[in-house]
């Protein structure tokens, strides 16, 4: 074997890589190893792990398949590299938020649920939902045993009941049965003999039938005639049977039923043949007829009616759809002044101050004893039905869904299946009887319990036991990536980017895959400290078992666990794109060029701060102007329990905890949503809580996040900074465009006038390739400057708008520097880390944690009023320990403004940069929901309750 063939079956080989910023490199990546990639944000990770290698394993798959299966396919360019040997099949687990299909869960996406529908619909046990008896299905030979097991010498008569709706033919019925060579039948509860003349009864009338199949009496020798006729009656009857039994002792004839199918025969409930469909909110069979599966139905929101509690119904507090139509909202208002004054009511009342029965008249319509003294009113929430269920005006139902918010199904209170199917349990020792609902609201801990503590039968554990194995084992892979806290009907897209690729590898670990190249990307996001060691034990599992596992990280904790470290640097862009070191993590941490090196190696750290703001006294229940804090009262949304925390005002607050603690719960659920609804008059629900008092201190809210700025190429850092409108009037008052008559739009790509008409602006032309994949060709017309030859003649210091948007914003800051209004707005790019990015770069090829730099450099442009309160969940996602230093940074200019900063937060070196920290916990799930630890970081240090204090303590 040669040193080649040798070197391609332990490595893969990359050479002349040259996507995007990478600048023609080559490296060999050791396979069946755990190989971490990281670097500098925007250094070129993504663009060699995922660009580059999972993108080539992907189309060399799809080339691998005929022509015709490939236009059925996504087509896949060619990364710009020159070759990559030992390449193995590749899966792609990227950081990206889930489904934001409203039918997917956890357990659907895990499989979880698919064989639970299985299990249940095998082995479950059916009630009737009204009466919660047990349905029982008999077998012919348990009918005849009971027959049987009567006293003997009992009398019996063996009945069919004949199916008679009303308006069945009664006669025709009868006659049917004397011509199958039956004697005698029941009609009415009364014997009649079909040879003599039938009785006449109406088809208006409910009638009952029972063809009298046989009658025995209870003796030895009665078994084998028994059965015979037990299933003659079982035919006739439609799987029913009755029998009328007179004891040798009694004189009174006793009626009973019995069926072979799932019957409740005292109240004619009839289950189906269980399936795994009737267990599908996604199916017909089993999905809630009035959701459909959903388990939410829109409804009126009487809380989106009211403008503001402390204005009065003279003032508009109470709203109408009609409130874009002066003349309708005209109506609307004489309405509501005319209810005031048959309700005696003064109009100048504050809505706040309305009692209930005025309140609930306004919504609910008038009751009959308000009807019979004349008041009429059919109530908002009624109208908003009415004329969302019967309006044939688009518009109409457009302004109605203006005051409709999903709420649970009222059929089954959100559990999305009939009736029926949610009545049929498996029987648990612990638990008692448990419904498919109840078990998915486990969460994964309470579901692995269960499963582990289920007590069958011989006959139920052969049907069963890989049914329970295939459950078990996917559980504990969520076990394994730390989602024991996750709940098995969390909808897919609530969850954060990190919680859905940690399921996806959760999903991975169970295939039992060898040989195959798993490509991550930063999977420790959202993961507190202390679940780290699962996920890295987790990452050597799938090494393991024979594969490669490349992830893409910045914790330090994750790169030292590494095989192998590829560092990427030395910065951004432009200036990044090589390989700075690689080696094992020590070989790293000893080698001069690599900043992550010395990071690792202690030489180079984010400082603690010398000084913090020092928040004021916190008087309880205060909510005057000036009172400093923020504070959210009888928090019990999710597994909140009845908690109160205090933010204080002009501060760095970072909310902290184990996974699944409740913090998102606390920010995102309860005060983003009561912010937005306050000053943004958004539709969304605040989670539940008692009261949020201090919120008069701040005018506006605003979230930061890593979400994309725009998802159109056209859309670009200058256009979204604002910057660029400032160039294109600096264009447009320029002597050549004064003479030429060219204004604003002559200088925008957007509109026609002066971009190039052959492209549209977008300075390259897609040609279909049918089923191989799309060419991008430059535009020969402009030759990609997306713009025409006359817009072009326009220059400002030898620069035309073209080659304006090809500056780096570094470049372009120094351009514009006699610019104040262009300039700052530049500027504060470059102090947020942002200077290598080109001013014209689509929005689409940006980083999470670039667009949200850039997110807040936007913000320390504008002029700040100081009186802003900023959320954001954990921007440290994406961004290297030395883009985090320039974050903190950043961060802290926004406070010094006497701005307000909320931080949900993992990362050990912003929380002890914060001012103060709220501590979730002491665990994830049902064991959470509390606040363990408060104040400074050096207090939250001391505690002996925070999981959080044993790390941070390391920090400090």
């Amino acid at each position: 074997m040669t040193d080649k063939q040798h070197s391609s079956k332990e490595t893969i080989s990359i050479r002349g890589a040259r996507q995007h910023n990478l600048k023609n490199i080559s490296v060999d990546i050791p396979r069946s190893s755990f190989v971490v990639i990281t670097g500098m944000s925007g250094s070129g990770k993504s663009s060699l792990a995922f660009n580059t290698l999972y993108a080539e394993g992907q189309r060399k798959y799809v080339e691998s398949l005929s022509t015709y299966a490939r236009q059925f396919l996504d087509q896949l360019e060619k990364p710009d590299v020159d070759s990559i040997e030992g390449l193995s099949p590749a899966i792609a687990i990227e950081q990206r938020n889930s489904s934001l299909n409203p039918r997917s869960t956890i357990a659907t996406s895990t499989e979880i649920y698919d064989y639970l529908r299985i299990l249940y619909s095998s082995i479950g046990t059916p009630h009737d939902p009204a009466t919660g008896e047990v349905i029982k299905r008999l077998t012919i030979g348990e009918i005849v045993e009971k027959i049987i097991a009567l006293p003997e010498r009992t009398k019996v008569i063996i009945l069919a009941p004949i199916h008679t709706p009303k308006g069945t033919d009664i006669k025709s019925a009868l006659e049917k049965l004397k011509r199958n060579g039956f004697v005698r039948a029941r009609l009415n509860g009364k014997d009649v003999e079909l040879d003599a003349d039938l009785p006449v009864c109406s088809r208006h009338k409910k009638n009952t039938i029972e063809a009298v199949i046989d009658r025995v009496v209870i003796k030895e020798d009665i078994r084998s005639r028994l059965f015979g006729s037990v299933e003659t009656a079982l035919r006739w009857g439609n799987q029913n049977i009755d029998l009328l039994c007179l004891d040798e002792d009694s004189a009174e004839w006793v009626h009973s039923s019995y069926t072979t199918t799932f019957k409740n025969p005292k109240t004619g409930f009839c289950m189906p043949e269980l399936t795994p469909k009737h267990f599908s909110f996604n199916s017909h069979l089993g999905a809630c007829e009035n959701c459909q599966g959903l388990g939410s139905v829109l409804q009126a929101d009487p809380d989106l009616f009211i403008t503001d509690d402390q204005m009065t119904i003279s003032e508009g507090a109470i709203k109408s759809w009609w409130s874009r139509n002066k003349k309708l909202k005209a109506i609307h208002d004489r309405q509501m002044n005319s209810l005031c004054e048959s309700m005696n009511v003064p109009i100048d009342t504050k809505y706040c101050d309305l009692c209930e029965d005025f309140i609930d008249l306004v919504f609910n319509g008038a009751n009959d004893e308000q009807v019979s003294k004349g008041v009429k009113h059919e109530g908002l929430l009624k109208q908003a039905r009415r004329l969302h269920s019967t309006s044939k005006s688009e518009v109409t139902r457009q302004n109605v869904r203006r005051f409709m918010n999903p709420k649970k199904c009222p059929s089954c209170r959100g559990k999305r299946l009939r009736p029926e199917f949610l009545s049929v349990t498996l029987e648990h020792p612990d638990r008692g009887s448990t419904s498919i609902d109840q078990f998915v609201a486990f969460n994964v801990n309470e579901s692995l319990k269960f499963i582990d503590g289920m007590k069958l039968s011989k006959e139920d554990n052969l049907i069963c036991n890989e049914l329970i194995n295939e459950i078990s084992k996917r559980l504990k892979f969520l076990e394994t990536v730390g989602l024991t806290y996750l709940t098995l009907d969390r909808k897919s897209g609530t969850l954060s980017g990190g919680e859905s690729q940690r399921i996806r590898l959760a999903t991975q670990i169970g295939s039992g895959l060898s040989g195959v190249l798993y490509v991550l990307d930063e999977p420790s996001i959202g993961l507190h400290q202390s679940d780290n060691k699962k996920l890295i034990q987790a990452f050597k599992e799938l090494r393991d078992l024979g594969n490669t596992v490349i992830a893409v990280e910045h914790d330090t904790e994750t790169i030292e666990a590494a095989d192998y470290v590829i560092d990427l640097g030395p910065g951004a862009g432009p200036r990044g794109g090589e390989i700075i070191a690689e080696g094992t993590p020590a070989q790293v941490k000893s080698n001069a060029k690599s900043i992550t090196g010395k990071y690792l190696s202690g030489e180079l750290k984010i400082s603690t701060p010398k000084t913090r703001i020092v928040p004021p006294a916190n008087t309880s229940g205060d909510d005057s102007f000036d009172c400093g804090w923020i504070t959210i009262e009888g928090a019990e949304e999710n597994n909140l329990k009845n908690v109160k925390a205090s933010f204080p005002v002009g501060c760095i607050t970072c909310v902290s905890g184990i996974s699944g603690s409740g913090k998102s719960t606390l920010v995102d659920d309860i005060l983003r949503k009561a912010l937005f609804r306050r000053f943004h008059q958004s539709k969304e629900i605040p989670g539940k809580h008692d009261r949020i008092t201090g919120l008069n201190q701040i005018d506006k809210a605003i979230v930061i996040d890593q979400s994309p700025i725009g998802r159109s190429p056209r859309s670009n850092p200058v256009t979204y900074s604002g910057a660029f409108t400032e160039i294109r009037k600096l264009f447009a008052q320029l002597p050549t465009s004064k003479i030429r008559g060219y204004g604003l739009g002559r200088f925008s790509f957007n509109v026609k006038g002066g971009r190039c008409e052959h492209c549209r602006g977008d300075g390259s032309l897609k040609i279909d390739m049918h089923f191989l994949s799309d060419v991008y060709v430059r535009c020969e017309v402009c030759n990609g400057s997306r713009y025409d030859q006359d817009t072009l003649d326009i220059s400002y210091k030898g620069k035309n708008i073209s080659e304006v948007l090809e500056m780096s914003i570094d470049e372009a800051s120094q351009f514009f520097v006699r610019i104040p209004k262009i300039y700052s707005k530049l500027r504060t790019m470059s102090e947020v880390g942002l200077g290598y990015i080109k001013l014209g770069q689509a929005a689409n090829t940006l980083s999470g944690g670039e667009a949200q730099r850039l997110k807040l450099a936007s913000e320390l442009s504008k002029k700040s009023t100081g009186d802003t309160i900023y959320l954001l969940d954990e921007p440290t996602t994406g961004l290297h320990l030395s883009d985090i230093d320039t974050l903190l940074k950043v961060l802290m200019k926004l406070r010094d403004a006497g701005n307000t900063l909320i931080i949900i937060e993992h990362n050990l070196d912003v929380l002890k940069c914060a001012d103060w920290l709220i501590d979730m916990g002491p665990d994830g799930g049902p064991d959470g929901g509390t606040i363990v630890a408060e104040g400074s970081p050096e207090v939250v240090s001391k505690s002996n309750e925070s999981v959080t204090a044993k790390f941070l303590k390391h920090y400090l």
